[in-house]
């Protein structure tokens, strides 16, 4: 098993180790607990998550490869790099996870990497009235639909311990604590010298420990949907659209697709 999924939904000192969780339940382990139980202790654990945990592990990565392919729209060089992604996995597995006595369990899907390098998790899919109510909060834009795609695999995704993609529900307070920060910072100009306005950068995705977010510009729109830039608190400044393609380096990215390519390349933890 991937030592680093071991370590992190090892059970805390509270339960009797060192994690983060007071209880975890991995139901890929095939504890003797029944759906309608389970149903119950976690509402929205889909059926098909728990169906998924009682199959083999090839199964569990083959099946899922195919529900993200199934989800995601098409664009040409997409696919390769996500059969890579799922060619590169030796486990996927469903946990389920209380950090306090009186707090709801919360689930998990967790994809580990060959040669234990690293390990992805994600939240259950959103919902309809998730996304329903995620664009009314957002309703002066119109946003990407590879995205909104991606909240129906998972709502939430984070590689390892990072901050990660950030759920729906919370989108409008994290809209609204990114818009704190610029405003205290000196005005915020492109990399071209002019004045950005705030309000057109809507964050998706921050980094650990740090004001870095990954952000949604309805100032650019390079493939008929918003492309999206990074923008780091540190210097107040966002990268350079100008360059054409995917730029990992520069880190801004035509689509939300191109930018989720380069956040699945793993790294050594």
């Amino acid at each position: 098993m991937n030592e680093h999924i071991r370590a992190f939904f090892n059970r805390s000192s509270d339960g009797g180790g060192a994690g983060h969780f007071r209880k975890v339940i991995a139901l890929h382990e095939g504890p003797d607990v029944g759906w309608e139980e389970i149903s119950q202790l976690v509402p929205r654990l889909p059926r098909g998550w728990y169906e998924l945990s009682q199959l083999p592990e090839a199964d569990r990565i083959e099946f899922t490869r195919d529900f993200w392919f199934s989800q995601l729209p098409f664009q040409p060089h997409i696919p390769d790099i996500l059969q890579a992604f799922f060619a590169d996995l030796n486990t996927i597995g469903v946990y389920l996870t209380q950090q306090q006595h009186d707090e709801p369990y919360e689930a998990h899907m967790v994809y580990g990497v060959h040669k234990d390098t690293a390990f992805f998790r994600g939240g259950p899919p959103a919902t309809e009235n998730d996304i329903v109510a995620l664009k009314q909060r957002f309703s002066d834009v119109v946003l990407p639909e590879d995205y909104l795609a991606f909240l129906g695999i998972h709502d939430g995704f984070y590689k390892y311990t990072d901050t990660g993609v950030t759920p729906s529900a919370q989108m409008g307070k994290f809209y609204e604590k990114f818009q704190d920060l610029i405003a205290a910072c000196d005005q915020l100009l492109s990399p071209t010298d002019e004045p950005v306005d705030p309000k057109t950068l809507i964050p998706f995705y921050e980094s650990f420990g740090f004001p870095c977010y990954q952000c949604f510009w309805s100032d650019w729109y390079p493939s008929g949907e918003m492309g999206n830039i990074y923008y780091c608190g540190l210097t107040n400044t966002i990268s350079d659209h100008r360059i054409s393609g995917p730029s990992p380096e520069n880190m801004a990215f035509p689509t939300f697709l191109d930018w989720l390519a380069f956040y699945l390349e793993t790294i050594e933890i």
